[in-house]
């Protein structure tokens, strides 16, 4: 059964991790690669609900976690944005660049260790694109 999105996030989550262990182009780009990353959904005019929030984390290749953020948790990169912006994007409608510098999504974290690894962030979308999801909103 394919996951809806925003309800069951943490189970969209699983089938992310699951995704991006099984793909060889992600395991090359993320070699060497320690990050933390924290993507929240945030309520728009389609979707007035809370904010969801995810936390992914990626070593060395893999992805060793990904479901619901912890408040208090760390985290090196983060993307935060409504609704909307996220079904264009998971959709493959709007390209993660496009929605970071044209503000449609906001970004937190070091531009240049992110550029410095751009591989594995576009292979870590790729994997989020590939994962079917079905949008409550």
């Amino acid at each position: 059964m394919t996951p809806t999105l925003p309800g069951e996030a943490d189970e969209w989550a699983d089938r992310l991790q699951a995704e991006l262990n099984d793909s060889e182009d992600f395991a090359d780009a993320a070699a060497g690669f320690d990050a933390t990353f924290r993507f929240a959904i945030l309520p728009d005019d389609r979707y007035d609900g809370d904010p969801v929030v995810l936390t992914v984390v990626v070593a060395d290749g893999a992805c060793v976690a990904a479901r619901g953020h912890d408040p208090d948790a760390d985290y090196d990169f983060g993307l935060a944005g409504p609704y909307a912006v996220w079904v264009d994007l998971l959709e493959d409608d709007l390209d993660i660049t496009e929605a970071v510098m044209g503000g449609s999504l906001e970004f937190e974290g070091s531009e240049m260790d992110l550029l410095s690894n751009r591989e594995a962030v576009t292979e870590l979308v790729r994997a989020a694109q590939d994962v079917e999801a079905d949008f409550e909103y």
